[in-house]
């Protein structure tokens, strides 16, 4: 086998590859990428076995063939090569495969040789179903982003260790919950689904996701028995799905839809006085004090150790007035993601649950749970 890439080309599918390929495994031929010409087109293939990626890269085809090559150094190799020639053209990097799978990396004057394995062992990866959804890359990653950070890390409770992607009719949600805080996004789709679907999508998938689908371009989104495909023309990622049933986050919703406490505010203003205040708050549990009183929003933190702080702003307020302890961390999450320049919060008391939202529009809403004062 011999080919030859753009440098930048390469490098950037390294990337992906290198993000997807196991680090420590059992098995060596997971460490490994696999390079392989179908046609007159060249494949890069990674996996773990949870989380698979197969892309399409640009390259001159000299001889055809199929190696795996170590993931980790072929991503360091490529890095440190130059990206332009002495005269400014971009430079090319020739692989080619010897006897005894040993490959041999040239650029310019440089020239590497490290140990490959054959593809033989290498996992197949499934391939794009003919029943699928289709919506933009963008919408995605924007609803990825507005959820992801409302997701569980406790390992006793994998199954909150995702986001939930639910579609009913012609109405898409990500869902994400750490018993702590819940936030929920929410798609129009321009036709219904044939059957509804929900499943749960692991973490380090969908951080994929957003680091993978960068261009606005359609994805398509495949189920197949216990995996979830997002293809475009160029790259397809395929993850293994999380187990467990989803938490019936709507009994979590309606309640809080009722609150009659309502507290119309700026965001942006909002954010920094959170962010302010939230300075002098206990950094282990960032615990901030808000009152609201005839359109005055007073939010305040106290901590032994370093000292206490306070700031005032005006906001409009119907429904009498509140006083409740939030995380600070868990409301500025949120208000960074509200992406409109009202936010609606909706209290009850001093002890039940709050959502906030966007003013306009009922694509996006949080609920998070209070501190005790």
């Amino acid at each position: 086998m011999e080919l030859i890439f753009d440098k930048e080309g390469l490098w950037k599918s390294m990337q992906m590859a290198g993000n997807v390929a196991a680090s420590r495994n059992t098995l060596p031929i997971l460490s490994n990428v696999l390079l392989k010409t179908i046609g007159d087109r060249i494949h890069l293939a990674a996996t773990d076995l949870e989380i698979g990626i197969r892309c399409l890269i640009d390259g001159e085809i000299k001889d055809p063939g199929s190696i795996t090559i170590p993931a980790k150094k072929l991503s360091d190799i490529v890095r440190e090569l130059s990206s332009v020639t002495d005269s400014g053209e971009p430079t090319k990097v020739k692989i080619t495969t010897t006897s005894n799978d040993r490959v041999e990396i040239e650029c310019e004057k440089a020239k590497f040789r490290i140990a490959g394995l054959p593809d033989d062992e290498f996992p197949p990866l499934p391939e794009l179903g003919d029943d699928f959804l289709t919506i933009s890359s963008a919408t995605i990653s924007q609803m990825i982003q507005r959820t992801v950070f409302a997701a569980s890390t406790e390992e006793t409770r994998h199954f909150l260790n995702g986001i939930y992607l639910q579609v009913i009719g012609d109405v898409m949600k990500m869902v994400a919950t750490d018993g702590k805080r819940l936030a929920v996004a929410r798609y129009q789709l321009m036709e219904s689904v044939k059957q509804n679907i929900g499943i749960i999508i692991p973490i380090k998938t969908v951080n994929n996701i957003t680091r993978i689908f960068t261009n606005d371009e359609t994805v398509k989104i495949t189920l197949l028995e216990n995996q979830v495909l997002f293809s475009t023309p160029n790259i397809t990622l395929i993850s293994r799905l999380i187990e467990g049933e989803y938490p019936d986050y709507e009994a979590v919703i309606n309640p809080v839809m009722k609150n009659d406490i309502i507290l119309t505010a700026n965001t942006d203003r909002l954010l920094s006085v959170v962010r302010r205040v939230s300075l002098l708050a206990n950094p282990k549990t960032p615990s901030i004090k808000v009152e609201s009183n005839n359109g005055e929003l007073n939010v305040s933190a106290s901590t032994p150790d370093l000292g206490e702080a306070q700031e005032q702003m005006q906001v409009k307020t119907e429904g009498g007035k509140v006083e409740i302890a939030f995380n600070a961390k868990y409301v500025m999450d949120v208000l960074r993601n509200v992406g409109t320049e009202e936010s609606i919060l909706k209290f009850r008391d001093s002890l039940s649950p709050v959502m906030i939202s966007p003013a306009e529009g009922d694509d996006y809403l949080c609920v998070i749970m209070p501190m005790r004062l």
